[in-house]
């Protein structure tokens, strides 16, 4: 996997959500951003590191939040907060143009 399929795949995500809630409105989108990045994120070392290959970023930037599957700051733990946080910046982007 490559960011830009998980990009794409986080795009068609956000569609299908919105599209779902659409008879009752959108889900309270902080809850929906989170577990959709949430599942989106991959889990597997190989995949992080691939993702990490392709955008350098997610192994020197600080994650916000810490780092992801228990906190231990191992590079696998930075780079999977570091993909969780891109995903949920471009989920809230997808998020605004779907529903401005």
């Amino acid at each position: 996997m490559n960011l830009r399929e998980l990009e794409q795949s986080a795009r068609k995500s956000m569609a299908e959500a919105l599209d779902y809630d659409q008879d009752d409105g959108p889900s309270e989108p902080h809850d929906l951003i989170a577990e959709l990045a949430d599942s989106l994120t991959p889990v597997y070392t190989s995949d992080l590191l691939e993702l990490a290959a392709d955008h350098s970023a997610f192994t020197t930037d600080e994650p916000e939040l810490g780092p992801a599957f228990g906190g231990e700051p191992t590079p696998v733990n930075i780079i999977a907060a570091n993909v969780y946080e891109y995903l949920t910046a471009v989920l809230w982007d997808e998020f605004k143009a779907l529903t401005d």
